[in-house]
């Protein structure tokens, strides 16, 4: 089967981290979040996968290499231009043959039965189907509605408002490849273009809700939130805490529900709760550092104070600012 990551975009809401590298290698529990979608792909037998780029795409290469690691064989498909969610497949419609993919949003954390959604999808007779979640507010992602048998009615309000059972759109879906001839060749949208005509002429679109983990990693605050969580339920690898084996952490210094990434150091005495350290990060001795992200050879002084903010490294020094909502 084939499946094409989406990784293209420019992950503004995610800045100043999205300055550093795109926010699909961004690391997530020491691994770039790409890891852990390419292994959740390869796992439910995913052999070929196509990943975009625009955005610090070197650095989205450097996180894949070759997808060897993964038993994946993998095409990069550079854009001048963001194509978007259906521009960007559009392209690719040779790559993915006849047979339904899997096409995956590359900024989001999950852990779905990717097996069973590509079994409904072929039973169904759908053209697409869509993995769904709970959704907490309407408001902040955009409804998508289904009827008792789970076909779709409407998704963001469109083709028009419906009613019925409200959903979230978690980002994964299944679709037949066929249906990317119908979106002209550059920039286009998978709802607005694909779905809402195709939901219009009355094809099957459906909604299948999925169980398992999904995190939203939209916001720097979102990025920090999943990690914890990660954390505290020990699907990331680790519980508590997650210490690369290269990091140093001083004795008696605190280290609660955070990740040290490697390279990094933690001074005596110093303390570090619900919060996210990259690489070569270093917090000297009675440091105090909480529900805060340390990007890449950031420096806290012995004995400073850090709540609730993101720090960078720039060409200046350091950066730093507010941990966004």
């Amino acid at each position: 089967m084939k499946a094409m990551v989406l990784a293209a975009g420019l992950g503004m809401r995610m800045r100043p981290l999205t300055r550093l590298c795109a926010k699909p290698a961004l690391p997530v529990v020491n691994r770039p979040l790409l890891h852990w979608t390419l292994g959740l792909l390869a796992r439910h037998g995913v052999t070929d996968v196509a990943i975009n780029l625009h955005h610090r795409p070197g650095t989205v290469r450097r996180a894949v290499g070759d997808a060897s690691a993964f038993g994946l064989r993998v095409h990069f498909s550079p854009e001048r231009e963001i194509l978007g969610s259906g521009g960007g497949p559009r392209r690719l419609r040779d790559f993915f043959g006849d047979e339904p993919f899997l096409l995956v949003n590359g900024d989001v954390f999950f852990d779905f039965d990717l097996t069973r959604l590509v079994a409904r999808h072929r039973a169904s007779g759908a053209r697409a189907t869509l993995a769904l979640r709970p959704n907490p507010d309407p408001a902040v992602y955009g409804p998508v509605v289904t009827g008792p048998s789970g076909l779709i009615r409407s998704i963001s309000g469109l083709p028009r408002p419906a009613r019925g059972t409200v959903s979230l759109f978690a980002g994964i879906h299944v679709l037949d490849p066929s249906l990317l001839e119908r979106l002209p060749l550059g920039r286009s949208d998978s709802v607005r273009d694909l779905y809402a005509p195709s939901l219009v002429r009355g094809e099957r679109l459906l909604g299948v809700r999925v169980q398992g983990a999904w995190y939203d990693l939209g916001t720097p605050r979102l990025y920090l939130a999943a990690q914890t969580s990660l954390l505290g339920t020990g699907l990331g690898g680790a519980r508590g805490s997650a210490v690369h084996a290269s990091a140093r952490v001083a004795r008696g210094a605190r280290v609660v529900r955070s990740v040290i990434g490697p390279r990094s150091r933690v001074g005596a005495g110093a303390s570090i709760v619900e919060s996210v350290l990259w690489d070569r990060v270093e917090v000297g001795a009675a440091a105090r550092v909480r529900r805060s992200i340390l990007a890449s050879s950031v420096r806290v002084a012995s004995g400073e104070e850090c709540v609730e903010r993101v720090g960078v490294k720039s060409g200046r020094g350091q950066a730093w600012s507010k941990l966004a909502s």
